[in-house]
């Protein structure tokens, strides 16, 4: 009569199966950066993770061999990834100023987590080097002289990522378009600025040809409408440049041209 089989369908006389082996990587060296002795290199499964300055990272409590999931290394990691986060960061806006919603994309792409970009942002707005009220107020000063309507640079702005408070006060802050009596209290300053923006857009169109009969006024008035800016606006703007807005019908809107 034939024994009878374990459970399992292996034969008695096999072996047990050994226990799984730990795959986690483990700390293989800590030790001084050569150049900077206030600073230590964190090894990790023969790989370096980085290097950090000894108020952040204890060699005392971590060392070769713990693993690196143990919480003090997870927070050593953390620290690293931070500051390389935001090494990056620093160069970005070295190179041109950025939103604060906008430079924790390209965070992001760059593989760093959520919660490291989190916190990144955080201390660079705290330190001032990230100022969304102002960003914005720059831009809309430069959209204004490149001939964009308040519209459009609002659109942008939002596309941004900017909030809308941020926004506000952008537009609260921008520099004006040049005005001839340069006083002017704040209602008329936006109203001329928006007009300055509106007379580039129409220059800038002119370089496409005359613009001087009815038909080509009419599409004109149609671009700068698709731009954002109002009837008010785009008439005022036609009648600075020396252009008859007669072709436009006192009914005239915006939502004609489209």
């Amino acid at each position: 009569m034939s024994r009878p089989r374990p459970r399992d369908g292996r034969p008695d006389s096999a072996p047990e199966p050994e226990p799984p082996s730990s795959d986690a990587a483990r700390v293989t060296a800590i030790r001084a950066h050569p150049d900077h002795p206030g600073l230590l290199t964190l090894e990790i499964g023969g790989t370096v993770a980085g290097t950090l300055p000894r108020s952040e990272i204890d060699p005392d409590e971590i060392v070769e061999g713990l693993s690196a999931d143990d919480p003090r290394v997870v927070a050593a990691i953390r620290s690293i990834h931070v500051r390389a986060a935001r090494a990056l960061a620093l160069d970005l806006l070295a190179a041109r100023a950025h939103a604060s919603e906008e430079l924790a994309r390209k965070l992001e792409r760059r593989s760093f987590t959520a919660n490291v970009v989190r916190v990144v942002i955080e201390e660079l707005l705290e330190d001032g080097w990230l100022d969304d009220a102002g960003f914005a107020a720059t831009r809309i000063a430069e959209w204004r002289r490149a001939g964009r309507s308040d519209a459009e640079c609002r659109r942008r702005l939002e596309a941004a990522g900017l909030v809308v408070p941020n926004i506000e006060a952008g537009f609260e802050t921008a520099t004006p378009s040049a005005t001839p009596d340069g006083e002017l209290d704040a209602a008329t300053e936006t109203v001329s600025a928006e007009l300055g923006a509106a007379i580039t857009a129409f220059h800038r169109l002119e370089r496409s040809g005359r613009i001087e009969d009815p038909a080509t006024i009419r599409r004109a008035a149609a671009k700068l409408a698709r731009r954002g800016f109002d009837a008010d606006t785009i008439r005022s703007a036609l009648r600075a440049c020396g252009v008859d807005d007669a072709p436009l019908d006192e009914d005239w809107t915006p939502e004609d041209a489209s």
